[in-house]
């Protein structure tokens, strides 16, 4: 089965792209892998394996209350990824490895991507040939 790949970075428009992703797996009825990527940073005064426990654990506490104010409700499966790297990288990385039908993320982490590659997002995608959703941040009203 393939699955809807959503890529996350716990901004403020990633609860509207993981809205987004889970409606597109509820109407394919396709798995929902959910992505979130971290540089392996440590800061001073704690170890890497430290650090890399707390980031994942921060992630998965964040995730869950995103799945919570966010989830309608689900009849798929969805697996939370946490993985170490470029986004970009990563995408590229399981996108390979996996069967992908759909690659979801906020206009924000589309804009972060072509930062770290140096070229165009969409020649970034257009190599990797899967459809993709790019969720625009919200319009504030005034």
């Amino acid at each position: 089965m393939k699955a809807i790949l959503c890529a996350l970075d716990f901004s403020s428009t990633s609860g509207e792209a993981l809205k987004e992703a889970m409606k597109l797996a509820n109407s394919k009825q396709s798995r929902l892998t959910v992505l979130y990527a971290y540089r392996l940073l440590q800061p001073k005064g704690t170890s890497v394996a430290e650090y890399r426990k707390q980031e994942e654990l921060k992630a998965s506490l964040e995730f869950d209350l995103l799945l919570k104010n966010n989830g309608a409700e689900m009849s798929v499966p969805v697996e939370f990824i946490i993985e170490i790297g470029f986004l970009s990288d990563r995408i590229e990385s399981h996108v390979n490895r996996n069967k992908v039908e759909c690659l979801v993320l906020s206009e924000q982490l589309a804009s972060t991507i072509k930062e770290q590659q140096g070229l165009s997002f969409e020649h970034f995608m257009a190599s990797h040939n899967i459809p993709v959703v790019i969720v625009p941040e919200a319009l504030e009203v005034s």
